[in-house]
């Protein structure tokens, strides 16, 4: 009771900053903890923002909320003038929305080169107070020395007693020689639209309706991040021919898997925990291949190859434990109208998407359309999609951005699919649809975003008896920011329903929150309590320490409230603290502690 009114105490008198636009992207994926690339690119961005004065093209268009257009726009202003502040982006004809998003990843000068960042964060989950081991555990270690970077990442999960269990260690060189790029440790690929490899963290649909869906990275990065499978570990390196980039690749990694009687392999743990030690890394993947990029300046072309090995055969028969996978992609007026797409062929299978953008900066379209047989092999991909593993997927995607007058933007999408084989529960074809609108105002001091999603698809449901059910879920959101001074307020109400139109059942629920953000030079406070009534599951965002994208799930009757402070102890060490707990229910509180150090 006494942290409980402690924490109300904080959260009243403390207050907001800026608005946190990665809400936007992320908070209407299901429940997250890891973070994903683009998660962890725009903290990065937040801690050493981009000079966009001197960034490069690729660079900018990893930004979700710049267009084709606007990063044109951007690199033709800089031929003869510097941009120098948030008012010369406006002027050369990005929307206000737009660049009030962009305020908090942006630099109009040189940044600061850092040669040494440390990040170590302990986590304490009171539900799991009584495993053997408690604490959860992880640490990354990034030094940069010239054209060279040397990193270390460990974790360990509650219950886990080796404090190594999973780690990642890499050593990268860079040059603007003809070896662009050379990879030694852990690493990950992109090529493409993402259908043979991708960060397989990320989202496919967001409030960014037009550029999202997108797929846009580095070909090559080190593998940071704690999601602890489909990592590659071996070297990899990009040689730059002029328009010609060549990029080896091999890998040879082990990877936890269920095994059944036969020692086929039955599923893999992608959850990361290891209770049991013998189950641990007990399958060897070896992979090999080659891809090759042809650019122009507005058009590119990919053609990947891949042999993939895993030592153990799986229990499906339609699996092969030893197969070849290549690749076509392509990118064709990249700065006007961009259409793009990948085709893969993989073990008598096939896999695409291809996709076009259109219009002007105040109304934008995205057509995509996505095809990927039952089976394809999707273990290191993660391609457009309705769904975590995209094989048995034929879809499409319309989604546009309309600008209809100053400092107002909305996004909508409509998202039709259809799974044509079977699968795991649903033993026959099934179908599924997905509209969403959001539309922001920005006002002189305030900010309004109201948004509405609504799903519809056959699902397999067991109630008295066990069938495919129409299954519809409409969620209703509007969220209201406040800004007063250094103080920023936040109010949201999430309205959800729920719908079986089989069996006329319908369920609901209502949630609603105040947040406090305060933020002065050295310090940011932010302090939320969550009221909510609902029979059905609310998926909520939440703030945390850097590191972790987190979305919570709340059902029932009851509150719930977190604090997040983050205090830079001296120039270069910050502090990081949070604290979490539900008022209704005893043991769910949870504490995060984190030091991260740049120098």
């Amino acid at each position: 009771m006494r942290f409980k009114i402690i924490l109300i105490l904080l959260i009243f008198y403390a207050s907001l900053l800026s608005e946190d636009s990665e809400e936007k992207l992320f908070s209407f994926e299901d429940e997250t903890y890891h973070s994903t690339e683009l998660s962890d690119l725009l903290q990065s961005y937040k801690k050493k923002p981009i000079n966009i004065n001197t960034a490069a093209e690729n660079e900018l268009a990893l930004i979700p909320w710049l267009s084709e257009k606007d990063i044109q726009k951007i690199i033709s202003y800089r031929v003869s003038n510097k941009i120098t502040n948030l008012k010369d982006l406006s002027k050369i004809g990005i929307d206000e929305i737009t660049v009030n998003e962009l305020s908090d990843y942006i630099t109009f000068g040189a940044s600061i080169k850092l040669k040494l960042k440390q990040a170590s964060r302990v986590e304490f989950h009171q539900p799991k107070q009584y495993l053997p081991s408690t604490l959860k555990y992880f640490q990354k270690t990034i030094l940069t020395l010239n054209n060279y970077k040397f990193g270390f990442i460990s974790q360990k999960d509650e219950g886990e007693k080796d404090p190594l269990d999973f780690y990642s260690y890499f050593m990268d060189y860079s040059s603007e020689h003809y070896l662009k790029k050379l990879l030694i440790g852990k690493y990950r690929l992109a090529l493409g639209q993402g259908i043979l490899f991708a960060p397989k963290l990320g989202m496919s649909k967001s409030g960014a309706a037009t550029s999202v869906p997108v797929k846009k990275f580095n070909l090559i990065k080190p593998y940071t991040s704690s999601y602890e499978i489909w990592e590659l570990e071996g070297a990899v390196a990009n040689i730059d021919l002029s328009a010609f980039n060549i990029i080896p690749f091999f890998s040879r990694t082990s990877i936890s898997a269920n095994l059944d009687t036969l020692s086929h392999i039955t599923s893999f743990n992608e959850s990361g925990l290891h209770l049991d030690e013998t189950k641990k890394n007990n399958v060897r993947e070896i992979i090999y291949g080659l891809a090759t990029k042809y650019s122009l300046t507005d058009h590119s072309f990919g053609l990947n190859l891949a042999k993939i090995y895993f030592d153990h055969q799986f229990s499906n028969p339609a699996r092969e434990n030893e197969y070849t996978a290549i690749s076509a992609d392509f990118m064709i007026n990249k700065s006007s109208f961009p259409t793009f797409g990948e085709i893969a062929y993989s073990q008598q299978r096939i896999a695409g998407v291809i996709g076009s953008k259109f219009g002007e900066n105040e109304l934008r379209h995205l057509l995509l359309f996505r095809y990927y047989e039952k089976d394809f092999p999707t273990w290191h991909g993660n391609p457009f999609s309705s769904q975590s593993r995209f094989d048995n997927e034929v879809g499409l995607y319309y989604g546009m951005t309309i600008i209809p007058f100053e400092k107002t933007k909305i996004n909508c999408y409509f998202d039709l699919w259809s799974f044509p084989q079977t699968r795991y529960f649903e033993k026959m074809p099934s179908v599924g649809s997905e509209q969403f609108i959001q539309i922001e105002r920005k006002f002189d001091t305030n900010s309004l975003r109201i948004s509405v999603q609504h799903k519809d698809k056959e699902k397999y449901i067991s109630l008295d008896e066990s069938k495919i059910r129409d299954f519809e879920r409409t969620t209703f959101r509007a969220d209201w920011w406040q800004n007063l001074d250094n103080f920023r307020f936040k109010t949201r109400c999430d309205i959800v329903t729920e719908f079986l139109a089989n069996d006329d059942i319908h369920r609901s629920g209502i949630l609603v929150y105040e947040e406090i953000k305060w933020k002065i030079e050295k310090l940011t406070l932010i302090g939320q309590i969550s009221v909510y009534h609902s029979d059905i599951l609310h998926y909520m965002y939440e703030h945390n320490v850097d590191g972790i994208m987190q979305n919570s799930i709340l059902k029932g009757d009851g509150a719930y409230s977190y604090f997040v402070s983050k205090y830079n102890i001296f120039k270069d060490i910050e502090l990081q603290f949070k604290v979490s707990d539900h008022w209704n229910t005893k043991d769910k509180m949870r504490l995060y502690l984190q030091v991260i150090s740049s120098f």
